[in-house]
């Protein structure tokens, strides 16, 4: 999903890998990555790569890099450092320190002042991988969490991130016009994302620092105007998107969510139990983030599981319903096959989101219907709306 979205936005080279996704660039898209793009936390500007065999070898190669070129020492800095399989560095605390002796020294050094450190909230965030003896060191440009759109000033027992929100909308397949359902809207995160994406509200289009702004290579004139043609892209929200939740405060929130983000008058908001929802569209969208495991006050997990499939097939045939759940097992429960499995991650929690067709009668039926009615799409159909959507998103945004 991130790398179609880099596709979109002109990125190349781009390549999969383990955590994320690499590509090449100018500065406008550097910008506009962090504008536009709504399933990354954080995109980083790589600095160096190399090999070390002891930690003064690893604090030399440090001070290698040019640091006061990149960011002036009245900025305050923060170290984020992992390590993995290193026989030098097996605390990743003093592999921060070191790091960032190196480069307060080199700032000594070279002007005869140095950068502040700031452990929350500071200007320059350095990025330091080791694997092995290999390091590789990046400067964060986005600075706070991509995840932090700034429309949710509350959230409910367990919201879902604003990123991995995004992600799902994008993989259940919801084509941005059809009606979404979101029965158990908590704090609105996914009905929001929803909007903003139908809409074409581009995350970051509002928001005033990036991790960029205080480098010294900072074009100011050339960030505002790739903010200023996200704005202009903006649209009226295409569907009919439903918000609803059994607890009113719940309902509260989600609105005031929905007012930050402008879009309060594009959302339906509606006080509905889910197992007595019946909705008025014959075919959409229907996404679920459902209680599970201690979320649930030692209530029966596996009796709501089932409660919730036998409503999907009861009430919701010609939709597709996503959902998405740490707890696996009673995923099993709901009584449904998935069209399409997918493993996620909720904070720390290994999750699945599945997605499932649902239909009247037996699936037998269904699929020899759907064999005998295929879509009406030649073979490649598929990858000429890709294309076209990439060529109508880059002239709209750069022409």
């Amino acid at each position: 999903m991130l790398a179609r979205e880099l596709e979109q936005l002109g990125g190349e080279d781009i390549g999969i890998l383990r955590r994320g996704v690499s590509f090449k660039g100018d500065q406008r898209l550097l910008y506009s990555a962090n504008i536009w793009c709504r399933t990354a936390l954080s995109i980083l500007k790589p600095l160096g790569d190399f090999r070390f065999d002891t930690r003064d070898d690893f604090y030399g190669q440090m001070r290698e890099i040019s640091w006061p070129e990149l960011f002036p020492p009245e900025k305050t800095i923060s170290v984020i450092a992992t390590a993995h399989d290193s026989t030098v560095f097996n605390n990743t605390m003093f592999l921060a320190q070191l790091s960032k002796d190196a480069i307060v020294d080199l700032f000594n050094e070279k002007l005869g002042r140095r950068p502040d450190v700031s452990t929350a909230n500071a200007d320059i965030r350095i990025v330091v991988n080791v694997q092995g003896d290999n390091c590789k060191v990046s400067l964060d440009s986005s600075g706070e969490a991509l995840f932090k759109r700034g429309y949710r000033r509350s959230g409910g027992q367990a919201p879902i991130n604003e990123v991995l929100a995004a992600g799902l909308i994008m993989l259940s397949g919801w084509d941005l016009k059809s009606p979404f359902l979101d029965p158990m809207c908590g704090s609105g995160t996914f009905s929001i994302e929803a909007a903003m994406m139908s809409a074409r509200m581009a995350p970051g289009a509002e928001r005033k620092v990036f991790g960029f702004s205080h480098w010294h290579d900072f074009d100011r004139e050339l960030f505002t105007e790739e903010q200023e043609k996200a704005k202009g892209q903006k649209q009226a929200v295409q569907a009919s998107i439903i918000a609803s939740d059994l607890k009113g405060q719940m309902l509260d929130i989600a609105r005031q969510n929905a007012m930050h983000a402008g879009l309060l008058g594009s959302i339906h908001f509606q006080k509905n139990d889910f197992f007595s929802y019946h909705p008025k569209e014959k075919n959409g969208w229907v996404l679920l983030n459902p209680p599970y495991g201690h979320r649930m006050n030692n209530q029966d997990v596996r009796a709501l599981y089932i409660h919730i499939g036998d409503a999907l097939k009861n009430r919701f045939s010609g939709y597709k319903a996503g959902i998405i759940s740490a707890d696996l097992d009673s995923m099993k429960h709901l009584g449904l096959k998935p069209s399409h499995r997918y493993s996620v991650y909720t904070g720390p929690l290994k999750a699945t989101f599945n997605i499932y067709e649902l239909f009247e009668g037996n699936r037998k039926e269904f699929v020899t219907q759907k064999k005998t009615n295929p879509p009406l799409r030649g073979k490649n159909t598929r990858r000429d709306e890709r294309f076209n959507e990439k060529k109508s998103f880059g002239s709209n945004r750069r022409g």
